[in-house]
């Protein structure tokens, strides 16, 4: 079976080459540019490949759904597809995704995020500098997550990870998604309609959903004013979710206490954006995923698994919506 990796980013890019060069029924075929990857597509069974600007996408799922196509299986490396969906995926092809390889690392990048905001660890970081020692000063900002309410939006491998992590803490922990959710990892679960009463009584707001029309700029300066007064904010999942002119303005007036931001809108964020002057403020260059060789091994075991369960005839795992 033939099988074509597109090698657009070096996400465990080595990871991914030994585990697929690892299943001996494949022929494996590795391609960098876009043109390589069209040329390549003819004959192959299956594809391995990062997202990609709507533009690239088009053109792949052109080629997918051109008579003649031979490709029946292509498997994501990247949890978001953004710029595949903004153009529809191929009919006739199973579309797989790597399903939480990386939650538990995005997880801990989250609550890294929290606990450093909350503990005021960039104060801390700014008086080192001085070579100040400022304990009244630092101890009299820092509050604790005990006894906290997390609302988390969006409860999927990312947010279940962070529940995971937040209750030991002792975090009272809340999904709210589009079903209800019964987990251990959580004392209560609302749905997407309910978000506005649970976000009166959060002092924590982790965002975890998926980017979609309905979800964009969810967090606007109408929902930020809902938030309970003071309340600390940190997104891993996309940063169309936030108003960011409205975050600032949170962050100026108090109202958000603290925002920590693994994703902005647009990446990378301009030199020049007032967000880069807002007080409490963590942004981080969306690498939450990233520094795991766990994480990266079990991307490369999530492709080369569901290549087997192809040459076997097998059901495929964590098929796409």
């Amino acid at each position: 079976m033939r099988v074509v990796y597109w090698t657009k980013l070096q996400l465990a890019r080595q990871q991914v080459l030994d585990a697929l060069r690892a299943v001996p029924e494949a022929e494996l075929t590795v391609v960098e540019t876009l043109a390589d990857l069209l040329g390549a597509l003819k004959g192959a069974e299956a594809l391995v490949l990062y997202d990609a600007p709507p533009e690239e996408a088009r053109q792949i799922v052109d080629a997918l759904s051109a008579p003649g196509n031979t490709v029946r299986w292509m498997h994501f490396l990247t949890a978001g597809r953004e710029g595949f969906d903004a153009v529809g995926l191929p009919e006739g092809v199973a579309v797989t995704t790597p399903a939480g390889c990386v939650a538990p690392t995005v997880a801990e990048h989250a609550m890294t995020l929290l606990l450093a905001l909350v503990r005021r660890v960039p104060k801390m970081l700014e008086e080192q500098a001085r070579r100040h020692w400022s304990r009244q000063d630092v101890s009299a900002q820092a509050t604790s997550v005990e006894g906290k309410v997390m609302a988390i939006i969006g409860y999927g491998q990312i947010g279940r990870e962070i529940a995971r992590r937040a209750q030991p803490f002792g975090i009272t922990t809340i999904a709210v998604s589009r079903a209800r959710k019964s987990d251990p990892w959580l004392d209560q679960s609302y749905t997407l309609p309910e978000l506005d009463q649970v976000l009166a009584r959060a002092d924590i707001v982790m965002l975890t959903i998926a980017l979609t029309p309905d979800t964009h700029h969810m967090f606007d300066q109408s929902r930020l004013a809902i938030c309970k007064p003071g309340m600390v904010l940190i997104n891993v999942a996309r940063g169309g979710l936030v108003d960011q002119p409205a975050l600032a303005a949170a962050l100026v007036s108090g109202q958000v206490s603290g925002a920590g931001l693994d994703v902005v809108d647009p990446e990378p964020l301009p030199a020049d954006d007032p967000l880069w002057d807002a007080p409490n403020l963590i942004i981080s260059p969306h690498f939450g995923g990233g520094g795991s060789m766990v994480s990266l091994l079990r991307l490369g075991e999530s492709a080369a698994g569901n290549l087997k369960r192809l040459i076997k005839g097998e059901p495929l795992q964590h098929l796409a919506d």
